[in-house]
């Protein structure tokens, strides 16, 4: 390999050998390959190195002067600061319980002497490949739990406020941040207002009787002709980073002043974008200046993208409920009068009848049909006939006027009346009623037999549900009433003891 092609590593390797030749060649292989290369020649020079600098990759020699590798190999996996720095063995040993009591100590390979350069480049690539795969899934893991927090902040959270304040606490709290605010464009994309949002990531610090009092403003904000750090965040839809916040011309945060008091030093800046508008802008705030850490920003934006797409879900599944309710409408609904249909009109009757079982109250039932309805289309016409049903549907509906009762389009020209709570007294007289609103409409009937205007038929049923009776025992009642008006002349009402009203 050449070093222009391996330019890219930058990985730290720690050799642990006492012969200088080994070291010679070694060290010379690895930093022409582009690795930063660290050495110990004892026990010791391992701990004090390790103190100091983190190596990527340790390279140890079986054989060395004070204690044996195997030994500092243990040392190093006891250590909670080195236990995940995987350990190359080389060594001039070839025998088996040599190998097998170095992978039991904790390493990762082992290298036996002499060794060929090429394999030695090969090894070392593919442990740091695969320690570079280990650190990325713990990166992810790490995401993907703040991630979940958030979700589950924001599908309980009543409002996007209140979601927020969720996800500021728990983005300060994981990624060890001071303090976190939360900004949110006015309609007009002019202003700002500070949502509620300062929380300390450690309550023990000094500043905890600020960051309350801090926490209850809501202030607004008005876009300068000279941009400044919101400003610049929400116009470029771009994160940005302040890693020293005096070096700002202008101030980052409204509460400026405060800031100054907590000792704010450097600020994160990161929109939540949803169908190209910024919904919110994210502020976090350090103690310190820190440079950037790029796992940091993956990891916020990762939340950022995350929230922006779940309100868009949310914003779906709220459309989509809207519409299914909308649906279950239509299809409870008679499209021609407007009325309940048949299968809300069975949907609702067994609801009523299981309630009233429980609560031993009586359920009544109305059935209405337009006398001679068949000749009313023949003479007058369907559209005529539609006119007719409407107005009928209007009558019956200004007589049934209580919240529980539900008038339906039972059929063709039948009407359907759920009557909860009510007695056959009662739904006899409602039933009259009926009659009589739709006979005073005077609409014209030529070929009617009974009168020279559209009449009804009503039978009536009345009964307390029981678990001895079947629910179709009440509309086989009313639908006998019905029949036996129709046979004592039509534009009646029976009820199913055979009393009739006329």
């Amino acid at each position: 390999m050449h070093q222009q092609e391996n330019s890219r590593f930058r990985e730290t390797i720690l050799i642990i050998n006492d012969n200088p030749k080994s070291l010679k060649l070694l060290t010379e292989l690895l930093s022409t390959q582009g690795y930063k290369v660290e050495i110990a020649t004892n026990s010791k020079q391992v701990l004090e190195t390790i103190h100091f600098i983190l190596p990527d990759l340790i390279l140890l020699e079986v054989k060395m002067p004070d204690i044996d590798g195997y030994q500092i190999c243990e040392i190093l996996k006891r250590n909670e600061r080195t236990c995940n720095i995987p350990v190359i063995f080389i060594s001039a040993l070839d025998g088996v319980m040599d190998k097998i009591k170095a992978f039991t100590v904790g390493g990762v390979d082992y290298i036996t002497q002499p060794f060929e350069l090429i394999e030695i480049l090969a090894r070392i690539e593919n442990q740091l490949r695969l320690r570079s795969l280990q650190q990325e899934l713990q990166q992810q893991n790490a995401r993907l739990q703040l991630l979940l927090k958030t979700t589950h902040a924001i599908s309980e959270a009543s409002d996007f406020e209140s979601a927020l304040e969720v996800i500021l606490a728990e983005i300060c709290q994981t990624m060890n941040w001071d303090f976190g605010e939360a900004w949110i464009p006015n309609q007009d994309n002019t202003m700002l207002r500070f949502s509620r949002g300062w929380y300390a990531s450690n309550s023990s610090n000094g500043a905890l009787p600020l960051t309350l009092k801090f926490r209850q403003q809501h202030q607004i904000i008005t876009f300068s002709s000279h941009p400044g750090f919101l400003e610049r965040v929400f116009s470029s839809q771009q994160a940005e980073w302040l890693e020293d916040i005096s070096q700002e011309q202008y101030s980052v945060s409204i509460c400026s002043e405060i800031a100054e008091k907590i000792g704010i030093k450097s600020a994160l800046g990161i929109p939540i974008i949803l169908e190209r508008k910024v919904l919110t802008i994210l502020v976090f705030f350090h103690k310190i200046c820190r440079s950037l850490d790029q796992n940091s920003m993956e990891l916020v934006n990762g939340v950022a993208t995350q929230l922006g797409g779940l309100i868009q879900r949310k914003k779906a599944e709220l459309a989509l409920k809207k519409a299914n309710q909308d649906l279950q409408v239509i299809a409870s609904l008679d499209s021609l009068t407007s009325l309940a249909n048949r299968r809300k009109f069975d949907e609702y009757f067994h609801q009523k009848w299981e309630q009233l079982r429980q609560e031993k109250q009586p359920l009544s039932l109305i059935i209405c049909d337009v006398d001679y309805f068949k000749y009313y289309n023949d003479y007058y016409g369907h559209p005529e006939g539609d006119q007719c049903l409407k107005k009928v549907a209007q009558a019956i509906s200004k007589v049934v006027i209580f919240p529980t009762d539900l008038v339906c389009r039972y059929g063709g020209e039948e009407f359907g009346i759920i009557l909860p709570n009510t007695n056959l007294d009662e739904a006899l007289r409602r039933a009259e009623l009926i009659r009589r609103e739709i006979k005073n409409l005077h609409i014209s009937h030529a070929y009617s037999k009974t009168s020279t205007y559209v009449t009804v038929s009503l039978g009536v049923s009345s009964i307390i549900p029981n678990f001895q009776l079947s629910p179709r025992t009440l509309l086989i009642d009313a639908d006998q009433s019905l029949y036996k008006a129709k046979e004592q002349g039509r534009n009646c009402v029976v009820a199913h003891i055979n009393r009739c009203v006329c």
